[in-house]
């Protein structure tokens, strides 16, 4: 019987060498690899790979982070200022007497606004005292387009610049004002401001409130409302001579009452004349005493209104035009046909109802200063008649008449305004009555 051979003890087998030799090698490329504390070399790598290719496992570029580490927050974008524009962009029907208001963020600064209108033409006008609404100098036009470039700042000085557009309403119901005395007028003493409208007015207190009068020297003056067409201005006296006027006619936008608004905001200015010129006319005396800054320069005899039937009209009355020549028909003045006549010379109009100051050539020189036999005028004769008509007879200049047997003349019967006392003056005024 054979015996069985011992367990060889020696090398083991080469792939089992190879094995050993592969796992040893990797143990030590391990340790290799990995830095005592974790720390990056000093050539800025992590000892893994060199040149920090992108798109390699593990690899990162400058300033990028590895994967799987937190990322870093992306730079905030710079933070810009706030701008709201009302109206809104592309807004209708805007009221012609709203500003454009521009509001900005609370730590932000409005820098500028401007408005132009349809035509790339700047707009005047300004920030109020909050600086925050801008306002034309003159309202905008109805149904007209604007532009608003607004502009505001943050703390830093970063700019925004908003840019909008809005359109204003439409006016299908116009109504408008007209004025005496012209502008650039040089008129009397007792000329009151006169404003008459094409259409009746129903809120007189919002267009009262309109209208302006600025005097140099300063007055206590007031409106007065005759019916709903007409609206006058007078001091409490007479205007100092000299006085200079100027009247705000700020009325577009504002509604009249009835649906209707006006587009008008114009100015305009009136002298009053160097001499206070007054004609008192006495009826019992029939005379006319010419006053010239209160000192009597001439007496001139008359005749007024045959009493009762045509007495002629008492109190203030103020000149307001004047002809070298007309014609007087009474059929105009509802007298039928008591009169035509086609040349009154040196014709003035003190009434709208037909009183006037004239020469007379058809009277017997007798009758002046002795008989009232006119139609309700105040005549003379021809040579008295040019002089008036050339030095006392100006628009805005006085006639008074006294003692007359009729009532005194109506305050809108031409411009009787004087013929109302102060009181009952103020209290026609929509405004402060």
């Amino acid at each position: 019987m054979s015996r069985a051979p011992k367990p060889r003890i020696g090398r083991p087998p080469a792939r089992w060498r190879a094995l050993v030799a592969l796992l040893l090698g990797a143990l030590l490329f391990a340790t290799a690899c990995s830095s005592d504390d974790g720390k990056k070399s000093n050539n800025g790598s992590n000892g893994f790979a060199s040149g920090g290719n992108s798109g390699q496992a593990g690899g990162a570029d400058a300033g990028q982070q590895p994967a799987g580490s937190p990322s870093a927050p992306a730079p905030a974008a710079a933070d810009k200022a706030q701008v709201t524009v009302t109206p809104a962009d592309q807004a209708t029907g805007v009221d012609v007497t709203d500003g454009v208001d521009v509001a900005v963020g609370a730590d932000d600064k409005l820098d500028s606004v401007k408005v132009t209108n349809a035509k790339n033409e700047p707009v005047e006008g300004k920030l109020d005292a909050d600086g925050k609404t801008w306002k034309p100098k003159v309202p905008f036009t109805f149904g007209s387009k604007y532009t608003v470039t607004a502009v505001a700042s943050t703390k830093s000085g970063q700019q925004t610049t908003s840019t909008s557009s809005f359109t204003t309403v439409s006016n299908d119901k116009k109504i408008t004002a007209s004025f005496y005395p012209e502008d650039g007028a040089t008129v009397g003493v007792g000329q009151p401001i006169s404003i008459r409208f094409n259409a009746p007015v129903k809120d007189k207190a919002a267009v009262e409130k309109a209208l302006v009068v600025t005097a140099t020297p300063a007055v206590t003056g007031s409106w007065h409302w005759f019916g709903t067409q007409r609206v006058d201005y007078r001091p409490k006296d007479y205007w100092a001579v000299n006085t200079k006027i100027k009247v705000d006619l700020n009325l577009r936008g504002v509604d009249a009452g009835n649906g209707a608004k006006f587009e008008q905001f114009k100015s305009f200015n009136v002298k009053i004349s160097s001499t206070k010129t007054v004609s008192v006319v006495d009826v019992n005396t029939k005379t006319m005493k010419v006053y010239k800054n209160d000192q009597l320069v001439k007496t001139i005899a008359v005749t007024t209104g045959e009493v009762p039937k045509y007495a002629t009209w008492g109190g203030k009355m103020v000149v307001q035009e004047k002809y070298q020549q007309t014609r007087m028909n009474s059929q105009t003045v509802g007298l039928g046909s008591e009169y035509d006549i086609p040349d009154v010379k040196k014709a003035v109009r003190i009434t709208n109802s037909g009183t006037f100051v004239h020469a007379n050539t058809w009277a017997l020189p007798s009758v002046f200063g002795n008989q009232n036999t006119s139609h309700g005028c105040i005549s003379m004769p021809l040579e008295n008649a040019s002089w008036f008509f050339d030095n006392a007879a100006n628009p805005g200049d006085i006639v008074e008449v006294v003692n007359a047997k009729d009532k005194n003349v109506a305050g809108d019967n031409g411009y009787g305004d004087w013929n109302l006392s102060w009181d009952a003056w103020v209290a026609g005024s929509a405004a402060k009555g």
